[in-house]
């Protein structure tokens, strides 16, 4: 989809050194872009991210992913370079209802500068949108940053199972 078809649907983030990102839903034809992010991501990101070093994201996967019937992916660009994407997130639906599934991957070079937590952040709008009450979040206790931006957002622990904690947004 050309880029002034989405125009309107783009989220604008500013990270802390003033650098412009643009967020926006994800499409079928994203899949590209979206394995050469998880390339660009180091085995560590990945790791974290997916709880093993998952390479990147099959075609099936991504038609889940990208399956509005199923929740949300959204995809971050530079502002001036739409097409390179460096971050993906995602509010999924789960069994619970009105209980969603955060999970964010943001490129290593484009981490440690506000991005994550501006996503998660725009999460809650979308959860919010999209019905749910409360976001849940699945990570491992070495993912220190991840933890942190959870706390940022007041999630309250659930359950914590050896090194995973299970939290909770509510919305």
């Amino acid at each position: 989809m050309p880029d002034a078809d989405r125009r309107e649907d783009m989220h604008s983030i500013w990270l802390s050194d003033g650098t412009a990102t643009r967020t926006r839903e994800a499409a079928p034809v994203d899949l590209a872009p979206v394995q050469e992010l998880h390339r660009r991501c180091s085995l560590g990101s990945r790791a974290l991210r997916y709880h093993a070093g998952k390479s990147g994201i099959s075609p099936a996967e991504w038609r889940q992913l990208s399956c509005p019937e199923r929740g949300t992916t959204l995809v971050t660009t530079p502002a001036e370079r739409t097409e390179h994407i460096i971050a993906m997130t995602n509010v999924m639906r789960t069994g619970q209802r009105g209980v969603g599934e955060l999970a964010i991957l943001i490129e290593d070079t484009w981490q440690a500068r506000g991005l994550g937590t501006a996503l998660a952040e725009h999460a809650t709008t979308v959860a919010r949108r999209d019905g749910h009450h409360a976001l849940a979040a699945t990570v491992t206790a070495s993912n220190k940053p991840m933890l942190h931006l959870l706390k940022k957002l007041n999630a309250s622990p659930v359950e914590t199972t050896g090194p995973v904690h299970d939290l909770r947004i509510l919305l």
